[in-house]
């Protein structure tokens, strides 16, 4: 029996797990965040947000922001929204999502180049994935064609959701960029994707996608065996994992952001009124950044 036969034998199983899961996942208490206006401080000649689809945080708390602006696509503020740099002006076709490594390294997707970046905290491009304007399909070793999010690893390697387009899988590469491994594939049974649009890690290495058209979460353990699937949650747009609670931005008919314990799927808070919300990620203080793509707007929100 292949592995891919065991996965399928023990599809029932699995199911029945995720049912389960999604039935004990009641309604979400009432949300104790408020809304942060104005926070962010920006540079000379930026009067608005361009639409927000990137955004994540580092150790210090400062904000990283990918937007649709061609001046200055990726600004950064301070946990007070003091302006302190930005950069990629002309750099990207159609920016997508932005993640920072445990290292501080920045990394972002562009959606319409089919291309991923690694800059320095300070801006220096230091490696590129995938071939400017280059497609190729779901067993490509370096070229894309549905480049979505980025993971990266505890031992560096580079996780892929390469989804929104014809390809559905998530690849896995070295540190250095060397390609290893992917899974996934068209479908609606376990392992398979239909847009698995975003991709996040727990702490103990538990591979968390976004299967958006699928509307479900899809979990795998660290070598890619699919565990269990949520699917009280929408249609998942974004995720971010932080300590024992999931973040997940359901950015089409619900517009809002559940926030989940990370052990069983149980939804515990609801922010709602969002605008396509696509990114999401929470500083050391529990801040959370919401960023918005039809809103134009990265949304901030402070327990009150």
């Amino acid at each position: 029996m292949t592995r891919k036969d065991r996965f399928f034998s023990r599809w029932p199983v699995l199911a029945a797990v995720g049912l389960a899961l999604h039935a004990i996942a009641g309604p979400a208490a009432d949300t104790h965040y408020r809304a942060v206006e104005n926070w962010a401080q920006f540079p000379s000649g930026v009067t608005r947000w361009g639409s927000a689809t990137g955004v994540d945080v580092d150790r210090h708390d400062n904000v990283y922001v990918f937007q649709r602006n061609e001046a200055m696509p990726i600004m950064v503020f301070d946990r007070n929204g003091k302006f302190l740099r930005g950069w990629g002006k002309n750099m990207f076709k159609t920016t997508h999502f932005l993640r920072v490594d445990r290292s501080g390294n920045v990394w972002v997707t562009d959606r319409g180049d089919m291309q991923a970046f690694e800059f320095s905290p300070q801006g220096k491009l230091q490696m590129t994935l995938g071939k400017k304007g280059v497609t190729g399909g779901n067993e490509s070793k370096d070229a894309f064609n549905g480049m979505a999010d980025v993971a990266i690893e505890a031992n560096g390697n580079i996780l892929i959701a390469d989804g929104e387009g014809p390809n559905t899988r998530i690849a896995r590469f070295t540190r250095r960029g060397k390609f290893i491994q992917w899974w996934g594939g068209k479908g609606t049974g376990p392992g398979q994707f239909d847009v698995p649009h975003s991709i996040a890690l727990d702490s103990k290495g538990r591979i968390y996608v976004a299967d958006r058209s699928n509307n479900r979460i899809q979990i795998f353990d660290p070598t890619g065996r699919f565990l269990t699937q949520w699917t009280n949650f929408g249609t998942p747009w974004g995720l971010f994992i932080k300590g024992d609670r999931i973040y997940v931005v359901d950015g089409t008919a619900n517009n809002c952001l559940l926030i989940a314990n990370i052990k069983d799927g149980m939804i515990l808070e609801k922010i709602e009124g969002l605008n396509n919300a696509t990114a999401v990620t929470v500083d050391s203080r529990g801040a959370i950044y919401v960023g918005e793509v039809n809103g134009n707007n990265v949304k901030k929100f402070v327990r009150q």
